[in-house]
């Protein structure tokens, strides 16, 4: 049981804090610079958007004033599914340019992209959220790393608004600033883990059409361009805005969506991932799958500190337990819709935890839909 519990909690120490060291100091000793130069590719500004009317005129009045030569700008709104105004009011920007594609069905986010790829007339393909905006210098900071030959991809910084009256804001504050910090790190060393599919650009001719079941079509994307030798790198001054979930509840249901469709993607990149023989499949594994499965190892530390007889095991128990009694009673706070102090915190990390276990249960058992539930905007 001792071996056991030193186990589980090496693991929990690595995943969150041990990994982040490590590619710190490796990026120190190993830095790759990227060859960035003032270039102006023609872009194509890829927009997802299943009902979005709420926000689409904001997204694409945004998108319009990106500070980029108006003849190499080309925007695309995929609203393939909609059935509310999202297609109409896209539609009153084709005298600048926009274009729609709009199918009454509704086949996912990874079909609608495919089925976007072969209209977009830029050099570079730009794929965005209807629900994010862009600083106007955002377009020029991404293609400017496009200007090294080994560079396939670039993935920008999103940063969450300050918006106290939604629930998810705190802790996706500090995770997404947690992430980008991680993510500058392993650019360093050569490639991100994984983009975000919120601000993500990469070569048009590297594009490869998805597997119609893949849920994460940048996590995807990712790892294509890698296994065909390209970097993917990090721009932390192209930044992407947005709001976080609104409620917990919906933070709960998009984490477990995000580890359940993790599982997808080690599967189909699971020979260049297993054994773990370079850098990116160690970063991967330890940045990704490892945080994905570390409710188990938690759960390894509370089980065998209890089984274990000695009084120093013993206190190790108490603590776990009133750490999670915390996030339970903060859990309690937050639904009667009292404020919850630092209960917060606990809270948020078993939330990410809970949903992690859920989407591990729901993936192999149920598998993982692409058309999964739309947050609260």
């Amino acid at each position: 049981m001792k071996i056991l519990f030193w186990l589980c909690l090496g693991l929990v120490v690595y995943t969150y804090f041990g990994f982040f060291l490590i590619v710190y100091l490796l990026g120190i000793v190993k830095r790759k610079p990227v060859r960035r130069a003032d270039i102006e590719p023609a872009v194509s500004v890829v927009i997802a958007a299943y009902n979005e009317e709420r926000v689409i005129r904001e997204k694409i009045e945004n998108t319009l004033k990106l500070d980029y030569p108006p003849g190499k700008l080309d925007v695309l709104v995929v609203a393939d599914g909609s059935d509310d105004l999202t297609p109409v009011i896209a539609g009153e920007f084709e005298a600048d340019g926009v274009r729609v594609l709009h199918e009454p069905e509704r086949r996912g986010k990874t079909v609608a992209l495919n089925r976007a790829a072969p209209f977009a007339k830029g050099e570079v393909l730009l794929f965005s959220d209807a629900n994010t905006s862009y600083p106007p210098e955002t377009l020029r900071r991404m293609v400017r790393n496009f200007n090294d030959p080994l560079v396939g991809g670039v993935s920008g910084r999103k940063v969450i608004r300050r918006d106290p009256e939604r629930e998810a804001t705190k802790g996706e504050e500090r995770f997404w600033s947690y992430e980008g910090a991680l993510k500058v790190f392993e650019s360093q060393l050569g490639s991100i883990s994984t983009a975000d599919g919120e601000i993500f650009a990469m070569r048009k001719g590297l594009f490869e059409a998805i597997p119609g079941h893949v849920v994460h079509d940048d996590m995807y994307l990712t790892l294509s361009l890698i296994r065909k030798g390209y970097r993917v790198v990090y721009e932390p001054e192209a930044v992407s805005e947005e709001t976080a979930s609104k409620t917990l509840v919906d933070e709960f249901h998009l984490k477990t969506r995000y580890a359940s469709a993790g599982y997808q993607i080690v599967m189909a990149f699971r020979g260049m991932l297993f054994p773990p023989a370079n850098m990116f499949a160690v970063q991967f594994l330890s940045h990704k799958l490892l945080r994905w499965l570390a409710p188990f190892p938690l759960l390894g530390m509370l089980l065998s500190s209890f089984a274990l007889d000695a009084m120093a095991w013993k206190v190790f128990f108490v603590l776990q337990v009133l750490f999670y009694y915390m996030a339970f009673w903060g859990y309690l706070l937050a639904k009667n819709g009292s404020r919850i102090g630092i209960l917060y915190y606990p809270l948020y990390f078993c939330l990410g935890n809970c949903a992690a276990l859920y989407g591990f249960y729901k993936y192999f058992t149920k598998g993982q839909s692409v058309l999964w539930r739309k947050a609260e905007r």
